[in-house]
């Protein structure tokens, strides 16, 4: 007899993990190299536009994978010589997930503001070159926590598979 619960839940959590590492790779394979080479106006526009999807995207993915991934740990704790390689699996990750609400959505979000800010005219122009350095690090920030972020997630995705394996 099959069992329908660990099923929902199993197929939750690996689709959700898909969504989040592909996410992910998008955003270190395509966005961030295409950032640098779009003309200022065509990048502003892209960020206000899209970059909002894509964090809502990336957070309610990482969140439900995690979510999914310890009730299905809950429902069905793995045991024998696989397990140990199971949680080091789920540990990293929740470090990625403390990456992306820590660090990348955050980021995101203030990039989308600031560059939101940058469009619209002000009484009292802001420095140009204080905004443009402060946009240059909230990008590399993110490029970086993408990075991070894909790396963990591939060293967690074998973990598991090989506790699963086991």
């Amino acid at each position: 007899m099959v069992d329908s619960v660990f099923l929902v839940l199993l197929v939750l959590h690996v689709g959700s993990i898909v969504a989040w590492m592909g996410g992910a790779a998008l955003f270190v394979s395509v966005i961030a190299p295409s950032l640098g080479k779009m003309s200022p106006a065509s990048r502003a526009e892209f960020i206000t536009s899209a970059l909002p999807r894509y964090l809502r995207f990336v957070g309610g993915s990482s969140v439900i994978a995690i979510i999914a991934g310890l009730s299905l740990y809950a429902y069905a704790t793995p045991s024998g010589s696989g397990a140990i390689y199971v949680q080091a699996g789920a540990g990293l990750g929740l470090i990625v997930l403390i990456i992306a609400l820590g660090v990348m959505i955050p980021s995101g979000r203030r990039l989308v503001s600031l560059v939101g800010q940058m469009s619209k005219p002000q009484t009292t122009p802001p420095s140009e070159s204080s905004a443009a350095m402060t946009i240059a690090s909230l990008q590399k920030r993110l490029t970086m926590a993408g990075r991070l972020g894909v790396t963990l997630l591939a060293f967690a995705m074998i973990l598991m598979v090989v506790g699963a394996s086991i």
